[in-house]
Protein backbone atom coordinates (compact mmCIF):
# COMPACT_ATOMS: atom_id res chain seq x y z
CA UNK A 1 0.00 0.00 0.00
CA UNK A 2 2.73 2.90 0.84
CA UNK A 3 4.58 1.75 -2.69
CA UNK A 4 1.23 2.33 -4.58
CA UNK A 5 0.58 5.60 -2.58
CA UNK A 6 4.50 6.90 -2.84
CA UNK A 7 4.14 5.93 -6.42
CA UNK A 8 0.56 8.10 -6.67
CA UNK A 9 2.63 10.91 -5.08
CA UNK A 10 5.52 10.50 -7.69
CA UNK A 11 3.08 10.67 -10.34
CA UNK A 12 1.03 13.28 -9.03
CA UNK A 13 4.94 15.49 -8.41
CA UNK A 14 5.15 15.11 -12.13
CA UNK A 15 2.01 15.82 -13.42
CA UNK A 16 1.86 19.52 -11.70
CA UNK A 17 5.43 20.01 -12.75
CA UNK A 18 5.02 18.82 -16.59
CA UNK A 19 1.93 21.40 -15.83
CA UNK A 20 4.04 24.13 -14.85
CA UNK A 21 6.69 23.40 -17.89
CA UNK A 22 4.27 23.93 -20.07
CA UNK A 23 2.62 27.32 -18.78
CA UNK A 24 5.90 28.66 -18.67
CA UNK A 25 7.02 27.65 -21.88
CA UNK A 26 3.48 29.22 -23.14
CA UNK A 27 4.39 32.31 -20.85
CA UNK A 28 7.87 32.43 -22.58
CA UNK A 29 5.99 31.84 -25.93
CA UNK A 30 3.54 34.49 -25.35
CA UNK A 31 6.22 37.41 -24.51
CA UNK A 32 8.10 36.39 -28.01
CA UNK A 33 5.22 36.69 -30.03
CA UNK A 34 4.24 39.39 -28.74
CA UNK A 35 7.53 40.89 -29.11
CA UNK A 36 7.12 39.73 -32.49
CA UNK A 37 4.81 41.77 -33.20
CA UNK A 38 5.43 45.47 -32.39
CA UNK A 39 8.81 47.20 -34.47
CA UNK A 40 11.59 47.92 -32.39
CA UNK A 41 13.79 51.68 -32.45
CA UNK A 42 16.72 52.50 -30.68
CA UNK A 43 17.90 55.13 -28.31
CA UNK A 44 20.98 57.62 -29.46
CA UNK A 45 23.45 60.52 -28.70
CA UNK A 46 22.76 63.06 -31.33
CA UNK A 47 23.72 66.71 -32.09
CA UNK A 48 20.30 68.31 -31.48
CA UNK A 49 19.88 72.06 -32.66
CA UNK A 50 17.37 74.39 -31.90
CA UNK A 51 15.71 77.20 -34.94
CA UNK A 52 13.69 79.76 -34.78
CA UNK A 53 12.08 79.75 -38.91
CA UNK A 54 10.57 82.70 -40.81
CA UNK A 55 10.28 83.81 -43.97
CA UNK A 56 10.56 87.23 -46.02
CA UNK A 57 11.80 89.06 -49.08
CA UNK A 58 15.44 89.30 -50.40
CA UNK A 59 16.69 92.84 -50.44
CA UNK A 60 19.98 94.66 -50.68
CA UNK A 61 22.08 95.35 -48.15
CA UNK A 62 22.87 98.56 -50.15
CA UNK A 63 19.86 100.25 -52.47
CA UNK A 64 18.71 103.60 -52.38
CA UNK A 65 17.56 106.15 -55.19
CA UNK A 66 19.82 108.95 -56.08
CA UNK A 67 18.09 112.90 -56.53
CA UNK A 68 19.61 115.67 -58.07
CA UNK A 69 20.89 118.81 -56.09
CA UNK A 70 21.07 121.34 -58.55
CA UNK A 71 18.46 122.63 -60.59
CA UNK A 72 18.86 122.59 -65.03
CA UNK A 73 18.53 120.35 -67.91
CA UNK A 74 19.87 117.11 -68.27
CA UNK A 75 22.54 116.68 -70.63
CA UNK A 76 23.68 113.52 -70.70
CA UNK A 77 22.55 110.01 -69.18
CA UNK A 78 25.68 107.13 -69.47
CA UNK A 79 23.55 104.35 -68.07
CA UNK A 80 20.50 102.25 -68.68
CA UNK A 81 18.53 100.05 -65.98
CA UNK A 82 20.52 96.69 -65.46
CA UNK A 83 23.46 98.47 -65.95
CA UNK A 84 26.89 97.57 -63.46
CA UNK A 85 28.18 100.31 -62.10
CA UNK A 86 31.02 101.40 -59.56
CA UNK A 87 30.99 103.80 -56.73
CA UNK A 88 31.98 107.37 -58.19
CA UNK A 89 30.88 106.56 -61.69
CA UNK A 90 29.01 109.68 -63.24
CA UNK A 91 25.61 108.31 -64.11
CA UNK A 92 23.59 111.35 -65.39
CA UNK A 93 25.30 115.36 -66.25
CA UNK A 94 23.49 118.32 -66.44
CA UNK A 95 23.85 120.65 -69.60
CA UNK A 96 26.90 123.39 -68.52
CA UNK A 97 24.91 126.15 -70.16
CA UNK A 98 21.82 125.62 -68.21
CA UNK A 99 23.78 124.82 -64.69
CA UNK A 100 23.35 127.55 -62.21
CA UNK A 101 26.54 130.33 -62.33
CA UNK A 102 27.72 129.15 -58.17
CA UNK A 103 27.60 125.36 -59.29
CA UNK A 104 29.94 126.72 -62.65
CA UNK A 105 32.04 128.80 -60.80
CA UNK A 106 32.63 126.50 -57.93
CA UNK A 107 34.45 123.89 -60.73
CA UNK A 108 37.06 126.92 -60.68
CA UNK A 109 37.61 126.80 -57.09
CA UNK A 110 37.44 123.37 -57.10
CA UNK A 111 40.74 123.38 -59.00
CA UNK A 112 42.05 126.08 -56.07
CA UNK A 113 41.02 124.16 -53.41
CA UNK A 114 42.95 121.07 -54.54
CA UNK A 115 45.72 122.76 -55.54
CA UNK A 116 46.07 124.23 -52.02
CA UNK A 117 45.15 121.25 -50.14
CA UNK A 118 48.63 119.26 -52.13
CA UNK A 119 50.56 122.02 -51.75
CA UNK A 120 50.02 121.63 -47.42
CA UNK A 121 50.32 117.60 -48.27
CA UNK A 122 52.84 117.18 -50.61
CA UNK A 123 54.84 120.28 -50.99
CA UNK A 124 56.25 120.48 -54.25
CA UNK A 125 60.30 121.93 -55.11
CA UNK A 126 58.67 124.61 -56.57
CA UNK A 127 56.28 125.87 -53.60
CA UNK A 128 59.56 125.44 -51.00
CA UNK A 129 61.30 127.45 -53.79
CA UNK A 130 58.78 130.35 -53.90
CA UNK A 131 58.20 130.10 -49.98
CA UNK A 132 61.72 130.84 -49.45
CA UNK A 133 61.97 133.81 -52.17
CA UNK A 134 58.57 135.19 -50.02
CA UNK A 135 60.55 135.07 -47.21
CA UNK A 136 63.86 136.94 -48.56
CA UNK A 137 61.86 139.56 -50.28
CA UNK A 138 59.59 139.84 -47.03
CA UNK A 139 63.01 140.56 -44.98
CA UNK A 140 64.33 142.86 -47.43
CA UNK A 141 60.79 144.81 -46.94
CA UNK A 142 61.15 144.38 -43.12
CA UNK A 143 64.94 145.79 -43.51
CA UNK A 144 64.30 148.66 -45.54
CA UNK A 145 60.99 149.46 -43.50
CA UNK A 146 63.38 149.73 -40.36
CA UNK A 147 66.02 151.48 -42.21
CA UNK A 148 63.57 153.83 -44.02
CA UNK A 149 62.07 154.42 -39.70
CA UNK A 150 65.64 155.08 -38.03
CA UNK A 151 65.71 157.73 -40.85
CA UNK A 152 62.09 159.57 -39.54
CA UNK A 153 63.27 158.96 -36.18
CA UNK A 154 66.17 160.72 -36.91
CA UNK A 155 66.18 162.67 -39.60
CA UNK A 156 69.22 164.54 -38.87
CA UNK A 157 71.47 161.97 -38.59
CA UNK A 158 75.07 161.53 -40.68
CA UNK A 159 73.35 160.81 -43.98
CA UNK A 160 71.56 164.07 -44.58
CA UNK A 161 74.86 165.96 -43.90
CA UNK A 162 77.19 163.82 -46.32
CA UNK A 163 74.11 164.25 -48.91
CA UNK A 164 74.69 167.93 -48.50
CA UNK A 165 78.03 167.63 -48.99
CA UNK A 166 77.98 165.38 -51.56
CA UNK A 167 75.29 167.18 -53.27
CA UNK A 168 77.60 170.43 -52.75
CA UNK A 169 80.61 169.03 -54.49
CA UNK A 170 78.68 167.45 -57.21
CA UNK A 171 77.32 170.95 -57.97
CA UNK A 172 81.18 172.67 -57.82
CA UNK A 173 81.90 169.89 -59.92
CA UNK A 174 79.42 170.59 -62.67
CA UNK A 175 79.94 174.26 -62.66
CA UNK A 176 83.87 173.72 -62.81
CA UNK A 177 83.29 171.63 -65.80
CA UNK A 178 80.73 174.33 -67.66
CA UNK A 179 83.49 176.67 -67.33
CA UNK A 180 85.74 174.45 -68.76
CA UNK A 181 83.21 173.87 -71.89
CA UNK A 182 84.29 177.10 -72.88
CA UNK A 183 87.68 176.08 -73.62
CA UNK A 184 87.84 173.05 -74.67
CA UNK A 185 88.78 171.61 -77.80
CA UNK A 186 85.26 171.45 -79.08
CA UNK A 187 85.55 175.63 -78.50
CA UNK A 188 88.52 175.51 -80.36
CA UNK A 189 87.75 173.90 -83.26
CA UNK A 190 84.76 176.19 -83.55
CA UNK A 191 87.54 178.85 -83.97
CA UNK A 192 89.36 177.13 -86.24
CA UNK A 193 87.00 175.89 -88.42
CA UNK A 194 85.38 179.61 -88.48
CA UNK A 195 88.87 180.71 -89.34
CA UNK A 196 88.84 178.20 -92.47
CA UNK A 197 85.16 178.89 -93.57
CA UNK A 198 85.81 182.44 -94.10
CA UNK A 199 89.59 182.22 -95.75
CA UNK A 200 87.55 179.91 -98.25
CA UNK A 201 84.77 182.44 -98.65
CA UNK A 202 87.44 185.27 -99.66
CA UNK A 203 89.18 183.12 -101.77
CA UNK A 204 85.63 182.28 -103.18
CA UNK A 205 84.73 185.67 -103.63
CA UNK A 206 88.16 186.53 -105.85
CA UNK A 207 87.12 183.48 -107.87
CA UNK A 208 83.80 185.03 -108.40
CA UNK A 209 85.34 188.64 -109.33
CA UNK A 210 87.95 187.15 -111.81
CA UNK A 211 85.47 184.73 -113.55
CA UNK A 212 82.87 187.56 -114.12
CA UNK A 213 85.67 190.24 -115.16
CA UNK A 214 86.27 187.65 -117.75
CA UNK A 215 83.07 187.01 -118.85
CA UNK A 216 82.95 191.02 -119.58
CA UNK A 217 86.13 191.02 -122.29
CA UNK A 218 85.72 188.05 -123.49
CA UNK A 219 89.23 187.28 -122.48
CA UNK A 220 91.26 183.68 -123.47
CA UNK A 221 91.12 182.39 -119.90
CA UNK A 222 87.43 181.87 -119.18
CA UNK A 223 88.05 177.96 -118.82
CA UNK A 224 90.33 178.19 -116.27
CA UNK A 225 88.66 180.75 -114.08
CA UNK A 226 85.50 178.84 -114.63
CA UNK A 227 87.58 175.67 -113.14
CA UNK A 228 88.82 177.82 -110.14
CA UNK A 229 85.48 179.39 -109.56
CA UNK A 230 84.19 175.61 -109.30
CA UNK A 231 86.83 174.52 -106.84
CA UNK A 232 86.48 177.91 -104.68
CA UNK A 233 82.72 176.81 -104.23
CA UNK A 234 83.53 173.20 -103.36
CA UNK A 235 86.19 174.26 -100.89
CA UNK A 236 84.26 176.95 -99.35
CA UNK A 237 81.32 174.05 -98.75
CA UNK A 238 83.30 172.06 -97.30
CA UNK A 239 84.86 174.73 -94.84
CA UNK A 240 81.45 176.05 -94.24
CA UNK A 241 79.96 171.93 -93.13
CA UNK A 242 82.66 171.53 -90.79
CA UNK A 243 82.36 175.08 -89.11
CA UNK A 244 78.44 174.12 -88.64
CA UNK A 245 79.61 170.38 -87.34
CA UNK A 246 81.61 172.09 -84.86
CA UNK A 247 79.03 174.86 -83.47
CA UNK A 248 76.25 172.20 -83.10
CA UNK A 249 79.05 170.19 -81.09
CA UNK A 250 79.70 172.81 -78.78
CA UNK A 251 76.61 173.93 -78.25
CA UNK A 252 75.49 170.64 -77.64
CA UNK A 253 77.90 169.96 -75.18
CA UNK A 254 77.70 173.31 -73.39
CA UNK A 255 73.84 172.73 -73.30
CA UNK A 256 74.25 169.59 -71.83
CA UNK A 257 77.03 171.07 -69.19
CA UNK A 258 74.70 173.38 -68.27
CA UNK A 259 71.92 171.49 -67.93
CA UNK A 260 73.99 169.25 -65.34
CA UNK A 261 75.20 171.97 -63.08
CA UNK A 262 71.34 173.01 -63.10
CA UNK A 263 70.79 169.89 -61.65
CA UNK A 264 73.52 169.50 -59.52
CA UNK A 265 72.20 173.18 -58.16
CA UNK A 266 68.87 171.74 -57.40
CA UNK A 267 70.02 168.47 -55.73
CA UNK A 268 72.00 170.53 -53.63
CA UNK A 269 69.35 172.76 -52.72
CA UNK A 270 66.76 169.69 -51.99
CA UNK A 271 69.76 168.36 -49.45
CA UNK A 272 69.94 171.29 -47.72
CA UNK A 273 66.14 171.44 -47.17
CA UNK A 274 66.34 168.08 -46.23
CA UNK A 275 68.78 168.88 -43.31
CA UNK A 276 67.23 171.52 -42.15
CA UNK A 277 63.79 170.26 -42.19
CA UNK A 278 65.17 167.38 -39.69
CA UNK A 279 67.06 169.75 -38.06
CA UNK A 280 63.36 171.04 -36.96
CA UNK A 281 62.67 167.67 -35.89
CA UNK A 282 60.88 163.91 -37.27
CA UNK A 283 57.57 164.97 -39.19
CA UNK A 284 54.54 163.29 -37.34
CA UNK A 285 52.86 161.96 -40.12
CA UNK A 286 55.95 160.70 -41.83
CA UNK A 287 56.67 158.65 -38.62
CA UNK A 288 53.53 157.19 -38.10
CA UNK A 289 53.48 156.10 -42.20
CA UNK A 290 57.25 154.47 -41.37
CA UNK A 291 55.93 153.03 -37.94
CA UNK A 292 53.02 151.57 -39.95
CA UNK A 293 54.98 150.27 -42.77
CA UNK A 294 57.54 148.08 -40.54
CA UNK A 295 54.34 146.61 -38.57
CA UNK A 296 53.17 145.58 -41.91
CA UNK A 297 56.15 144.44 -43.37
CA UNK A 298 56.89 142.32 -40.24
CA UNK A 299 53.51 140.47 -40.06
CA UNK A 300 54.11 139.42 -44.07
CA UNK A 301 57.54 138.24 -42.31
CA UNK A 302 56.39 135.76 -40.01
CA UNK A 303 53.22 135.09 -42.39
CA UNK A 304 55.82 133.89 -45.04
CA UNK A 305 58.18 132.32 -42.29
CA UNK A 306 55.18 130.59 -41.29
CA UNK A 307 54.59 129.04 -44.77
CA UNK A 308 57.87 127.77 -45.27
CA UNK A 309 58.33 126.08 -41.47
CA UNK A 310 54.92 124.35 -42.70
CA UNK A 311 55.90 123.10 -46.26
CA UNK A 312 58.95 122.42 -44.55
CA UNK A 313 57.65 120.58 -41.27
CA UNK A 314 54.44 119.77 -42.21
CA UNK A 315 51.45 121.37 -42.25
CA UNK A 316 48.91 122.16 -39.06
CA UNK A 317 46.46 119.83 -38.92
CA UNK A 318 43.81 122.46 -38.43
CA UNK A 319 45.07 124.11 -41.74
CA UNK A 320 44.83 120.84 -43.70
CA UNK A 321 41.37 120.04 -42.04
CA UNK A 322 40.60 123.77 -43.27
CA UNK A 323 41.94 123.15 -46.77
CA UNK A 324 40.10 119.88 -46.61
CA UNK A 325 36.79 121.14 -45.68
CA UNK A 326 36.82 124.05 -48.62
CA UNK A 327 37.85 121.27 -51.03
CA UNK A 328 34.52 119.15 -49.67
CA UNK A 329 32.47 121.94 -50.65
CA UNK A 330 33.50 122.86 -54.12
CA UNK A 331 33.45 119.48 -54.59
CA UNK A 332 29.95 119.31 -53.37
CA UNK A 333 28.58 122.09 -55.16
CA UNK A 334 30.58 121.38 -58.81
CA UNK A 335 29.07 117.07 -58.23
CA UNK A 336 25.69 118.79 -57.84
CA UNK A 337 26.02 119.00 -61.86
CA UNK A 338 26.13 115.36 -62.03
CA UNK A 339 24.73 112.21 -60.40
CA UNK A 340 27.44 109.91 -58.75
CA UNK A 341 27.09 106.30 -57.90
CA UNK A 342 27.37 106.27 -54.31
CA UNK A 343 28.09 102.54 -54.06
CA UNK A 344 28.80 99.84 -56.26
CA UNK A 345 26.07 98.18 -57.76
CA UNK A 346 23.14 98.10 -60.68
CA UNK A 347 21.12 100.14 -62.28
CA UNK A 348 17.43 99.21 -61.09
CA UNK A 349 15.62 102.53 -62.84
CA UNK A 350 16.18 105.38 -64.37
CA UNK A 351 14.02 108.22 -64.44
CA UNK A 352 15.32 111.06 -66.82
CA UNK A 353 16.56 111.45 -69.94
CA UNK A 354 18.79 114.10 -72.04
CA UNK A 355 16.51 117.43 -72.08
CA UNK A 356 14.50 116.57 -69.42
CA UNK A 357 13.94 119.23 -67.25
CA UNK A 358 15.05 118.42 -63.62
CA UNK A 359 12.94 118.35 -60.22
CA UNK A 360 15.16 118.12 -56.75
CA UNK A 361 12.02 115.82 -55.43
CA UNK A 362 12.15 113.02 -58.07
CA UNK A 363 15.07 110.46 -58.43
CA UNK A 364 17.02 110.26 -60.95
CA UNK A 365 18.42 106.56 -60.59
CA UNK A 366 17.65 103.92 -58.17
CA UNK A 367 20.30 101.13 -57.30
CA UNK A 368 21.26 98.35 -55.57
CA UNK A 369 24.12 96.39 -54.58
CA UNK A 370 23.17 92.36 -55.45
CA UNK A 371 26.67 91.10 -54.07
CA UNK A 372 24.94 91.97 -50.78
CA UNK A 373 21.79 90.22 -49.56
CA UNK A 374 19.64 90.07 -46.59
CA UNK A 375 16.42 88.91 -45.74
CA UNK A 376 14.08 90.79 -42.62
CA UNK A 377 12.11 88.05 -41.10
CA UNK A 378 9.64 88.80 -38.33
CA UNK A 379 9.48 86.37 -35.51
CA UNK A 380 7.00 86.35 -32.37
CA UNK A 381 7.77 88.00 -28.83
CA UNK A 382 8.12 84.44 -27.60
CA UNK A 383 11.03 83.77 -30.16
CA UNK A 384 12.66 86.85 -30.24
CA UNK A 385 14.42 86.61 -26.75
CA UNK A 386 16.21 83.43 -28.35
CA UNK A 387 17.89 84.80 -30.90
CA UNK A 388 21.48 86.55 -30.46
CA UNK A 389 23.64 88.79 -33.07
CA UNK A 390 25.82 86.70 -34.59
CA UNK A 391 23.95 83.61 -35.10
CA UNK A 392 23.59 81.09 -37.88
CA UNK A 393 20.85 80.64 -40.19
CA UNK A 394 20.05 78.98 -43.07
CA UNK A 395 18.64 80.31 -46.05
CA UNK A 396 15.99 78.64 -48.88
CA UNK A 397 14.04 79.79 -51.75
CA UNK A 398 10.42 79.17 -52.57
CA UNK A 399 11.76 79.72 -56.27
CA UNK A 400 15.38 77.94 -56.16
CA UNK A 401 14.37 74.97 -53.56
CA UNK A 402 17.50 73.12 -54.70
CA UNK A 403 19.77 76.08 -53.09
CA UNK A 404 20.97 76.61 -49.49
CA UNK A 405 22.98 80.12 -48.49
CA UNK A 406 24.14 80.13 -45.27
CA UNK A 407 23.77 83.59 -43.28
CA UNK A 408 24.18 85.17 -40.52
CA UNK A 409 22.06 87.23 -37.98
CA UNK A 410 23.31 91.11 -38.35
CA UNK A 411 20.40 93.06 -36.56
CA UNK A 412 17.42 92.42 -34.69
CA UNK A 413 14.66 95.37 -34.20
CA UNK A 414 14.90 96.95 -30.47
CA UNK A 415 10.52 98.07 -30.78
CA UNK A 416 8.33 95.63 -32.39
CA UNK A 417 5.66 95.84 -34.07
CA UNK A 418 1.95 94.92 -33.14
CA UNK A 419 0.04 92.87 -36.20
CA UNK A 420 -3.08 91.53 -35.52
CA UNK A 421 -2.43 91.92 -31.74
CA UNK A 422 0.61 89.54 -31.86
CA UNK A 423 3.92 91.30 -31.15
CA UNK A 424 6.63 90.92 -33.42
CA UNK A 425 9.73 92.11 -34.54
CA UNK A 426 11.99 92.23 -37.32
CA UNK A 427 15.05 90.14 -37.76
CA UNK A 428 18.00 90.55 -40.25
CA UNK A 429 19.76 88.02 -42.00
CA UNK A 430 22.75 88.73 -43.93
CA UNK A 431 23.83 86.09 -46.37
CA UNK A 432 27.21 85.26 -46.46
CA UNK A 433 27.43 84.61 -50.08
CA UNK A 434 25.92 86.45 -53.72
CA UNK A 435 23.79 84.27 -55.99
CA UNK A 436 23.24 85.37 -59.41
CA UNK A 437 19.88 83.07 -59.51
CA UNK A 438 18.69 85.04 -56.43
CA UNK A 439 16.53 88.05 -57.55
CA UNK A 440 15.70 90.93 -55.35
CA UNK A 441 11.81 90.61 -53.85
CA UNK A 442 12.91 86.22 -53.69
CA UNK A 443 10.89 84.75 -50.74
CA UNK A 444 13.12 83.60 -48.39
CA UNK A 445 12.59 80.94 -45.61
CA UNK A 446 15.34 81.93 -43.17
CA UNK A 447 16.28 79.00 -39.90
CA UNK A 448 17.88 80.95 -37.56
CA UNK A 449 19.65 78.56 -35.37
CA UNK A 450 19.15 79.24 -31.60
CA UNK A 451 21.33 76.55 -29.79
CA UNK A 452 23.10 73.21 -30.53
CA UNK A 453 22.97 70.13 -27.91
CA UNK A 454 26.36 68.32 -28.74
CA UNK A 455 25.50 64.60 -27.46
CA UNK A 456 21.51 64.88 -26.61
CA UNK A 457 19.90 61.57 -26.11
CA UNK A 458 16.77 61.19 -28.74
CA UNK A 459 14.83 58.23 -29.63
CA UNK A 460 12.53 57.67 -33.06
CA UNK A 461 9.44 60.38 -32.94
CA UNK A 462 6.86 57.87 -33.24
CA UNK A 463 8.08 56.28 -29.51
CA UNK A 464 6.72 58.70 -27.35
CA UNK A 465 3.77 58.35 -26.25
CA UNK A 466 1.14 59.88 -23.78
CA UNK A 467 -1.11 59.24 -21.18
CA UNK A 468 -2.78 60.40 -18.11
CA UNK A 469 0.17 59.87 -16.41
CA UNK A 470 2.32 61.91 -19.06
CA UNK A 471 4.98 61.42 -21.77
CA UNK A 472 6.51 57.75 -22.18
CA UNK A 473 8.38 55.18 -23.69
CA UNK A 474 8.44 51.74 -23.68
CA UNK A 475 11.78 50.21 -23.25
CA UNK A 476 12.33 46.40 -24.70
CA UNK A 477 14.15 44.38 -22.54
CA UNK A 478 16.64 41.95 -23.75
CA UNK A 479 13.84 39.26 -23.30
CA UNK A 480 11.17 40.17 -25.02
CA UNK A 481 9.65 42.18 -21.96
CA UNK A 482 8.33 45.75 -22.07
CA UNK A 483 8.79 47.99 -19.54
CA UNK A 484 7.29 52.02 -18.89
CA UNK A 485 9.96 54.53 -19.14
CA UNK A 486 9.32 58.05 -17.87
CA UNK A 487 10.67 60.95 -20.31
CA UNK A 488 10.69 64.63 -21.29
CA UNK A 489 10.49 65.76 -24.84
CA UNK A 490 12.58 68.64 -26.19
CA UNK A 491 13.29 69.35 -29.96
CA UNK A 492 12.69 67.13 -33.24
CA UNK A 493 15.52 66.44 -35.05
CA UNK A 494 13.51 65.11 -38.11
CA UNK A 495 12.55 61.11 -37.35
CA UNK A 496 13.86 62.02 -33.89
CA UNK A 497 13.04 63.34 -31.13
CA UNK A 498 15.47 64.77 -27.79
CA UNK A 499 14.04 63.24 -24.26
CA UNK A 500 14.82 63.34 -21.07
CA UNK A 501 14.25 60.01 -18.78
CA UNK A 502 15.66 57.19 -17.41
CA UNK A 503 17.00 55.78 -20.81
CA UNK A 504 20.62 55.00 -22.16
CA UNK A 505 22.24 54.97 -25.20
CA UNK A 506 21.87 51.92 -27.23
CA UNK A 507 18.22 51.51 -25.02
CA UNK A 508 15.15 49.24 -27.82
CA UNK A 509 12.14 51.37 -27.48
CA UNK A 510 9.04 49.90 -28.91
CA UNK A 511 7.50 52.19 -32.05
CA UNK A 512 3.89 52.85 -31.88
CA UNK A 513 1.66 53.33 -34.32
CA UNK A 514 1.48 57.07 -34.88
CA UNK A 515 -1.57 59.18 -34.53
CA UNK A 516 -3.15 62.29 -35.36
CA UNK A 517 -1.11 65.16 -34.47
CA UNK A 518 -2.44 67.10 -31.55
CA UNK A 519 -0.98 71.64 -31.35
CA UNK A 520 2.06 71.77 -29.29
CA UNK A 521 2.49 68.06 -29.28
CA UNK A 522 5.68 66.68 -30.69
CA UNK A 523 4.04 63.57 -31.43
CA UNK A 524 1.08 61.96 -32.05
CA UNK A 525 -1.61 61.35 -29.02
Amino acid sequence: MKSKRLWIILGGVIIVLAIAAFVGYRAIAGRQAAAAQFEVGEASRITAVTSVQSSGPVAAVQSGSVFWKATGIVGTVNVAAGDSVKAGDVLMMLDPASAPQNVILSQADLVSAQKALDELLHPTDLALANARKAVADAQDAYDKAQKDLRSVENPAGEGLYNAVADAQLAMQTAQNNLQLAHTTADAVQITTTENNKNAAGIRLGRAQAEYDDCLKISCGERDQRERSLTFAQNDYQTALDAYLTAKLKYETSLANQTDSTDKAQNKYEDAVANLNAALAGPDANKLAIAQAKVAVTQAALAEAQDKLNKLLNGADPKDIASAQARVQAAQGTADSMMIKAPFDGDVLVVTYQPGDAVAQTQAAVGLANRSKLHVDVTVDESEVSLIQLGDAATVTLDSLPDLTLNGTVSFISGIGDTVQGLVKYTVRVELAEADPRVLLGMTANANIITDVNEGALAVPLDAVQLDALGEFVNRVKADGAIERVEVKSGEVQGDQVVVIGALEPGDKVQIVEPKPAQSGSPFGG
